[in-house]
């Protein structure tokens, strides 16, 4: 029987249960950044208390340190030795954890690629937990630069008060603090002994509810860390430590007291390795095309059916709740790599939003007043703009799922020529208008047009191009019939753009018809001869669209006739 390689059984895992897992990062996580130990630096301090007391030779500087002093050196006793403020320990510090020009061009002291994998794997809402023994912020960096603010344990007096760990989006604990805060930092032999009982209440509570991946750890010179271990015996998820040479003693007897998987690896390794399967796991998963197939059948029996479509509403209700809760609309909102991080993210939405979209997109051909509202009302909540700050792409791509699901929507009532239905898309559901603050919310068909929440060239044209197997594939139009369905939404959607006082929002995607300098969008016609057929009493003014008023739509379109040849005839000079 083969075995999988132990960053693909990590993988495995914390795909399977999102947030279960923390890491845990020991010195040698660091060391590939450049960062010095611990030891290290008290040893470098050390030395310049001698050298301050103009000792000479003086061999080993801790046994010089206790000869001189009478006592083990501590962080506390050696800065105050060499420091007389607060400010200059900081000082000090900082040019031990912290890059100086030379070693920023270097790349020196700079998150590892373990780092960057961790953070990737936080931002996907995998890995919400990571324990630290170093004093360095490299974890934190790394965090932020994926745009995620951390919560931050350094002191025993960070743990009081901290929120239940499941509700804490990203926790870094440094267990023997961090160089930002001196009094925090531990290394001796005595220190490191024992904790402080609220470090070892929080620890016993990490170490019983969550699995660990650990790394750059040897366990040797943490006895009261080996021993929090070592009294956790519950194994709710796995263990797996990743060191590219063989455990040390402590180190192996943990292993088998926690029954770990061993990865003979190093840390940038293992957990870029662990990311990218996790990646693969998320990609793999994502909606399948039969298994949509299948959903619209389902839904089109429903329809036909006698009786209410229940198991209809069941699933367009399960498709909605699971699309709102979307990591990408969660944030992070900000990242180092936004071209990229957008794509990720839109590729993401756009696999797993195809199956809401076939079964709403199926409603709005063949369903009736009584299946509109199981999803017509549920667009305001998919257009909730994110109160916070960052990115205005990623911010704007939160809202897209409501561009996507009113333009299945409208194409597909449209199609059905069902225009009290179309007229509700077009009309009923509002959204607020972040650049109009306090000012009334507006129609979301309005608002939310693809060049807003998808911020790229021919977003419409991307958009048709997604829909296009919902409806030649699913609903079974000809590509015909889905082209001229989807020329006449958008033609609509813009005649009610500017019926609200606003102008073309991106490029159209709709076929032009005419000259130069006298183009028209081919719908404009169809339009027209509606309005003629019904002589001006069309059934969707009847159904309350612009208010039903047939003047409001001519002067509208005209509006928009004049900008759309004006961008039309540009667009052909320009090739």
């Amino acid at each position: 029987m083969e075995t999988m390689e132990p960053h693909v059984q990590l993988a495995f895992a914390m795909h399977a249960a999102p947030g279960a897992y923390a890491v845990f990062l020991g010195a040698g996580a660091s060391i590939a950044s450049g960062m010095p130990a611990a030891w290290d630096v008290q040893q470098d301090l050390i030395r310049r208390v001698a050298a301050a007391e103009r000792a000479e030779e003086i061999g080993d500087p801790h046994t010089w340190y206790r000869k001189r002093f009478g006592r083990p050196a501590t962080y506390d006793t050696l800065l105050a030795a060499l420091t007389s403020t607060p400010y200059e320990r900081q000082i000090l510090l900082r040019s031990y954890f912290e890059p100086d020009e030379q070693e920023r061009e270097e790349g020196r002291k700079r998150p590892t690629a373990a780092h960057h994998a961790i953070a990737r794997l936080a931002a996907a809402g995998i890995v919400r937990i990571v324990l630290t023994t170093n004093f360095d912020r490299l974890a934190e960096t790394a965090l932020r630069e994926a745009g995620i603010e951390p919560t931050v344990v350094a002191h025993p007096d960070d743990v009081t008060g901290l929120a239940p760990l499941h509700t804490i989006k990203c926790l870094v604990v440094h267990v023997h603090g961090d160089y930002l805060n001196p009094t925090s930092m531990l290394n001796t032999p005595d220190e490191l002994e024992r904790y402080h009982p609220k470090v070892d209440a929080l620890l016993d509570r990490i170490f019983d509810e969550y699995g660990l991946a650990i790394a750059g750890w040897s366990a040797t010179y943490d006895p009261a860390l080996r021993n929090a271990l070592s009294r956790c015996t519950t194994r709710r998820f796995a263990t797996f430590w990743a060191d590219p040479r063989p455990l040390p003693e402590a180190a192996q007897d943990l292993l088998i007291r926690r029954a770990a998987t061993y990865a003979c690896t190093d840390a940038d390794s293992f957990f870029a390795q662990a990311a990218d399967a996790a990646d693969a796991l998320t990609d793999i998963a994502r909606e399948h095309p039969v298994s949509t197939a299948i959903a619209v059948a389902s839904a089109k029996r429903a329809l036909a059916g006698t009786r209410q479509a229940i198991s209809l509403h069941d699933a367009l209700r399960r498709e909605i709740t699971r699309i709102t809760a979307l990591p990408m609309r969660q944030g992070p909102w900000h990242t180092a790599d936004e071209p990229a991080e957008y794509t990720h993210r839109l590729d993401m939405l756009q696999a797993e939003i195809e199956r809401l979209l076939a079964l709403v997109a199926t409603c709005a051909y063949w369903g009736s007043d009584e299946t509109d509202r199981w999803w017509i009302g549920d667009i305001e909540q998919l257009a909730e703009p994110s109160r916070d700050g960052g990115l205005t792409s990623l911010l704007h791509l939160v809202r897209a799922p409501a561009t996507m699901v009113t333009y299945a929507a409208g194409v597909a009532a449209l199609a059905a020529e069902r225009w009290q239905t179309l007229a509700r898309i077009l009309t009923e559901p509002h959204t607020p208008d972040p650049s109009t603050d306090g000012s009334p919310a507006v129609p979301v068909a309005v608002l939310l047009g693809p060049a807003y929440v998808l911020s790229q060239h021919k977003s419409s044209e991307r958009l048709y191009e997604q829909l296009r197997p919902v409806f030649t594939e699913h609903l079974a139009l000809s590509q015909a019939a889905y082209t001229d369905a989807w020329e006449r939404f958008e033609h609509l959607r813009l005649v009610a753009v500017y019926a609200a006082g606003r102008s073309m929002d991106g490029t159209p995607h709709i076929r032009r018809t005419g000259s130069m300098d006298a183009y028209q969008p081919l719908p404009a016609a169809w339009l027209q001869r509606q309005l003629i057929r019904h002589d001006t009493n069309h059934p969707l003014l009847m159904a309350g669209f612009l208010d039903g008023r047939s003047k409001d739509l001519v002067d509208a379109q005209q509006r928009f006739l004049t900008d759309f040849n004006k961008w039309a005839t540009q667009a052909a000079w320009s090739g």
